[in-house]
């Protein structure tokens, strides 16, 4: 009825985990990866990829992103693959945007295509994506 077996399930290793933050004031340059959750209040120039990603209200982030699940307050420079997007009234996307599902709060600013895929992460040239469909819309 009762068991003593101690093992642990790892698959809940990354849900609870702490995030990592790389708090406001602080500038890095070069690509940034994390399996987890990562929160970013300062300046990156670089390429993003996270399971989980908090872009903070003071942050800006000058690269692509390629995220699972992305909550976005601050701004960035750059184009957007993720599952889950939702880009709140403070935020501001200048690239173009791939998603299975997107949420855009008024006030927010997005100057960019957005697309959606069942698959975005998967999507390996979304230049090729947006061109495709400018092609085949004009013909």
């Amino acid at each position: 009825m009762f068991s003593n077996n101690k093992s642990k399930d790892k698959s809940t290793s990354t849900v609870n985990s702490i995030p990592s933050i790389l708090a406001k004031g602080l500038a890095i340059t070069g690509d940034i990866t994390s399996d987890g959750e990562l929160q970013i209040d300062g300046i990156i120039t670089g390429n993003i990829r996270a399971e989980k990603l908090t872009v903070g209200e003071t942050a800006h982030i000058s690269g692509d992103i390629d995220a699972g699940e992305i909550l976005i307050r601050g701004k960035i420079d750059g184009n957007i693959k993720a599952v889950d997007i939702s880009i709140l009234s403070t935020g501001m996307v200048k690239g173009d945007v791939i998603n299975s599902s997107l949420n855009i709060e008024p006030g927010a600013i997005v100057d960019g295509h957005c697309k959606h895929s069942d698959n975005p992460r998967e999507v390996t040239d979304p230049i090729a994506l947006f061109d495709k469909d400018t092609v085949s819309q004009n013909d």
